[in-house]
């Protein structure tokens, strides 16, 4: 299978999601113990290790390693799971007889997925590396179970300030009592979560408590869903992730005009008009490492969203939804526009109170009398335009203005 192959392979996965290339990318600049450390259970491998052994050949084929966690009960499912062609097994013993020291010699069972095994190194780096000069997967046999197997997982996060945690379960998240799946969790949130999650729930929180890393995340989904939570913005299953801080400033001169620009720019795919800084803004909120904002003017109507800019990665992490809420809180009259073509405008239409379809624009806006709301599409229409013009990118922006 050639290159090109792959990433169409990763494009079908992901449903040919256009964020695929950009996590790529962001995936392949970390240095590869930072990546992902993923933990499947015995009920995993049982219920899903096709999905899972597919999914795991396509990370290697795509330069990717992430550190497989299996607990020391998985491993009499090892031969399910890796489906070697000859019938050699796999067995606890053995992995203790060929692990005196940290580092293995692949497995018997282990041929059809390039992978090195290792039995609770104490050297976890170095088993990384090790894996690596072979072009293979680290797997990691844990000698725990049970709540211990967090806490490892935990301090093995720590050790090697990997960014991202995946618990791969048979429910593929956790669910509220209603059995509808949470998209986004904070660690500090207080949301009534369903019986059967409870437990996993609080063990990501304890393990949180742990890591302490504020930009440390826990992604619970399943394995078919894997490669769809790693590289969608939407994601397939619950993330956890440390609240955004959201900020809010009076005064625009005082922020980093170079990473607004930054912000702005890569979020709309194009350029900012000479002159936009110019313009008399009354405050903006936003994100504290700016990776996402919301910029505002006052108008005899209430406050206009000039700008609503959200790094592309970001947007997975919910710092969309904290900006906007943010906003809500503390404007109760508020209006934007966006073009017709764009697709955020379809969950503008979901929380909008009303809308105005007009040739190329559509006006949005919430709490507006109905005396009002010509004058605002009048305003909306006669706003200039302040990005540069580029047709082939409008579509991508996350706010056409």
């Amino acid at each position: 299978m050639n290159h090109q192959e792959i990433l169409l392979k990763l494009l079908e996965v992901t449903e040919n999601s256009k964020d695929s290339f950009q996590f790529l990318k962001l995936f392949r600049s970390l240095e590869p113990e930072k990546f992902a450390i993923i933990h499947a259970n015995s009920e995993t491998l049982v219920e899903s290790a096709e999905a899972l052994l597919y999914n795991l050949k396509l990370l290697q084929k795509l330069e990717l390693f992430p550190i497989v966690v299996l607990e020391k009960d998985a491993v009499s499912y090892a031969n399910l799971f890796f489906r070697a062609p000859s019938p050699t097994k796999v067995t606890l013993k053995e992995v203790k007889d060929r692990n005196q020291e940290d580092f293995s010699e692949p497995m018997p069972g282990a041929q059809s997925l390039p992978a090195k095994w290792f039995r609770t190194p104490s050297q976890p780096l170095e088993s990384v590396k090790l894996s690596l000069k072979e072009r293979k997967i680290p797997v990691f046999v844990t000698d725990v179970n049970g709540q211990e197997v967090y806490t490892y997982l935990a301090k093995l996060c720590s050790q090697l300030s990997t960014r991202k945690l995946v618990l791969l379960t048979v429910r593929g998240g956790v669910h509220t009592p209603k059995n509808k799946k949470i998209s986004i969790l904070d660690f500090e949130s207080t949301e009534e979560i369903s019986a059967e999650d409870r437990n996993l729930a609080q063990d990501c929180r304890k393990i949180y408590e742990i890591v302490r890393d504020p930009n440390f995340q826990i992604a619970v989904t399943s394995a078919p869903g894997l490669l769809k939570e790693l590289f969608t913005i939407k994601g397939s299953g619950t993330l956890f992730r440390k609240k955004n801080k959201i900020e809010f400033h009076d005064d625009i001169t005082k922020l980093d005009r170079t990473k607004l620009n930054q912000l702005i720019e890569n979020a709309f795919r194009r350029k900012l008009k000479e002159g936009f800084w110019e313009n008399q803004f009354s405050g903006i909120l936003l994100e504290s490492e700016y990776k996402g904002c919301a910029i505002f003017q006052k108008t005899d109507w209430g406050t206009f969203l000039s700008k609503f800019a959200v790094d592309e990665i970001a947007r997975g992490e919910g710092v969309g939804r904290d900006i906007w809420d943010a906003m809500l809180e503390r404007y109760p009259k508020v209006f934007w526009r966006a073009r017709s073509e764009n697709s955020i405008s379809k969950w503008y239409t979901k929380e909008c109170d009303g809308m105005l379809k007009e040739e190329v624009w559509i006006y949005f806006w919430i709490g507006l009398h109905d005396s009002e709301i010509p004058e605002v599409c009048k305003f909306l229409r006669n706003f200039p335009v302040d990005l540069e013009s580029n047709e082939s990118a409008e579509s991508k922006s996350f706010l056409s203005a």
